[in-house]
């Protein structure tokens, strides 16, 4: 199955092009809105991706409805050059099963996966695609470990809890320290479950001023204040079917903490200036990173909101908890930011390693992937990197660096006890007790890709003695 691409800008164009075959798709170029209707018509198994600013047939909003008319069941995914709601509730109108703005074009990726997925699940009930489900077990389709990355157990069993609510229609709160990743636990129960095809809709409640936040989030109706020349719709209602983010919720005036609470608790909107109820159908994903109870407490955070956006809450661990997984996120931080860069990728040097594993992250993962980063472009390590005291014993240390190297030793060799054992020259049994010792499964590693982080054998083997 194939992508069809059309796209203005030649240069952005042939990056999209890159990204997607990169991703393992087949990516069709097309200069012309002709190009796409001609594709369409001639029963084209695949999706669509489309600026919608593209000369021909009118313009790119038409070029959606009519391939919308020509086959209804066709993947559609719009991208436009500005964050603009009512293009977006259009462009969904017109057939489009996915808008893009520039910020969330690395997300496209996993759109046009979808998209396929949902392709050809359509084509598999007509009868037009045999053995459906063995076509797809072949896919490049992005697993959760590829999106939360990580070794530790309570990363291991964060994956396993955020599978099992992505399919459950219930509200989440995240509870996790600035640069953990809450967003990215939040997109995996939207990736992941149903909702996967719908809008997924981020709010920072921190970044939005509080004369605003009411039509941010509801709306509003023509004439309802000063400058309402027509119609908005809120992030609420634009997320319709899929999941709203609230990132930062902590920082929420008090005075829309209360409004928020009624529209959870009706699961119905209206619009600044408005009457008519609207459904509220999205999922709410709140995060933060206070203790909401304590705020709460304080009079500093609604109680009567907390105890109804924490259904389930989640705790995700700071990087200094989980030292062991520093050097697999490095490793996919690495490989990222040279393919962003056009940079060949080679090994992370293990000293190198060793100094990000003895850094206490106060800014977690997020700090963790732009020191990485200034490392592929031969950048000067931060003076903190460079600098810092180790933030554990040496004991501490040299048992973080020891399951690492019998971690990675297993996931090259794809879980085997025996093999491990005879790359670090150890007996099997001083490797079961460590296996023992460290709470390592070497199950968790059988079928994994080998990163490229290397230790020098005779290091490995004085440790391991």
């Amino acid at each position: 199955m194939k992508v069809i691409l059309l796209h203005l800008d030649s240069q952005q164009r042939t990056e999209l092009a890159a990204h997607l075959r990169e991703g393992g798709l087949d990516v069709h170029v097309v200069h012309s809105a002709e190009d796409v209707l001609a594709a369409v018509a001639c029963g084209m198994a695949g999706a669509v991706v489309t600026d919608l600013d593209v000369p021909g047939v009118h313009e790119g909003m038409e070029l959606l409805s009519q391939c919308r008319a020509t086959d209804p069941q066709l993947g559609l995914i719009a991208l436009c050059a500005r964050n603009d709601a009512a293009l977006a509730v259009e462009a969904v109108h017109r057939g489009a099963s996915d808008v893009l703005t520039r910020e969330r074009l690395p997300r496209l990726l996993l759109a046009c996966r979808q998209a396929l997925r949902t392709r050809e699940s359509t084509l598999a009930a007509r009868g037009d695609i045999e053995d459906a489900d063995d076509h797809r077990a072949g896919e490049d389709v992005p697993s959760i470990q590829s999106v939360l990355r990580g070794n530790h157990p309570a990363v291991a069993r964060l994956r396993q809890t955020l599978l099992r609510l992505a399919r459950i229609d219930t509200d989440v709160l995240v509870k996790a320290e600035t640069g953990c990743g809450k967003e990215v636990v939040a997109r995996c129960l939207h990736d992941f479950g149903p909702r996967m095809n719908k809008r997924f809709v981020a709010i920072n409640c921190g970044a939005i001023p509080e004369n605003i936040f009411e039509s941010e989030l509801f709306g509003h109706e023509a004439g309802a204040f000063t400058g309402a020349n027509k119609r908005r719709i809120g992030k609420l209602e634009y997320a319709a079917g899929g999941t709203v983010f609230l990132d930062e919720i902590e920082s929420m005036p008090m005075s829309m903490q209360v409004k928020l609470l009624r529209a959870l608790q009706q699961r119905t909107i209206e619009r600044v200036g408005g009457n008519e109820p609207i459904r509220l159908s999205c999922r709410i994903v709140a995060a933060t990173k206070d203790d909401l109870l304590a705020l709460a407490r304080a009079g500093r955070f609604r109680m009567d909101l907390y105890y109804r956006i924490n259904v389930i809450e989640l705790e995700m661990p700071p990087l200094r908890e989980r030292r062991g997984d520093i050097p697999l996120l490095a490793e996919a931080f690495a490989r990222e930011a040279a393919r962003h860069h056009g940079f060949a990728h080679g090994e992370l040097a293990p000293d190198f390693v060793c100094r990000l594993m003895a850094r206490d992250w106060p800014g977690n993962v997020r700090e963790l992937r732009n020191a990485v980063e200034r490392h592929v472009l031969g950048m000067p390590e931060h003076t903190g990197l460079t600098e810092a005291a180790p933030q554990q014993s040496l004991p501490q240390l040299v048992a973080t660096f020891e399951r690492m190297v019998i971690e990675q030793c297993l996931r090259m060799c794809g879980g085997s006890v025996t093999r491990a054992s005879e790359v670090l020259s150890v007996p099997r049994k001083t490797l079961y007790d460590k296996l023992t010792r460290f709470s390592v499964d070497p199950a968790t590693f059988r079928g994994e890709v080998p990163v490229s982080f290397a230790v020098p054998a005779d290091t490995a083997c004085s440790m391991m003695q």
